[in-house]
């Protein structure tokens, strides 16, 4: 079984990302769904300990990351990208194409800032809202990934101000 700590939309927000970190220090990998995929590698210049997976997002000018990533841990296939270029601001649709037309267990994306954990035929599709600008009542969030050889299964948390307290 392997645990991902899942962010997005972070612009800026280290003390959120580092919060989650605290929060969840079992975490050995984070995978950053984009803007501000730089504070990804300010974080892992922090914690070497810990990989970082990272896509670019619409804000990341210049970055030399890929858009979107296919993956496969435990045999489940794992597709990050940041979402802009599926349009997710008006739904999942496009996505769930991309999911059904390459296999894809996990589908990973941001954009929205608001978080969302779905169910679509054999695919989970998970979007941990934002760190840096939230755009829900839920407010500060991420997510947690988790995949065995069995499931894959995804949780919402919020950043709570006694995570982010130094």
């Amino acid at each position: 079984m392997r645990q991902f700590l899942i962010v997005s939309d972070t612009h800026g927000d280290l003390i959120g990302m580092r919060g989650t970190i605290k929060a969840h220090p079992d975490i050995d990998t984070i995978i950053h769904l984009g803007d501000f995929c730089k504070d990804a590698r300010i974080i892992k210049n922090e914690y070497p300990h810990i990989n970082i997976i990272s896509v670019m997002g619409n804000c990341d000018f210049y970055a030399d990351m890929p858009e979107e990533i296919i993956f496969e841990i435990e045999g489940k296939r794992i597709f990050i990208t940041h979402g802009h270029y599926f349009n997710v601001k008006n739904g999942t649709s496009r996505l769930e194409k991309k999911a059904k037309d390459e296999n894809l267990d996990v589908v990973l994306f941001g954009h929205t800032h608001i978080p969302l954990i779905k169910k679509e035929a054999s695919t989970l599709i998970v979007n941990p809202g934002s760190l840096g600008f939230p755009r829900s009542v839920a407010g500060r969030t991420y997510a947690i990934l988790t995949v065995d050889k069995d499931k894959v299964d995804a949780k919402l948390y919020r950043l709570s101000t006694a995570e982010v307290e130094v």
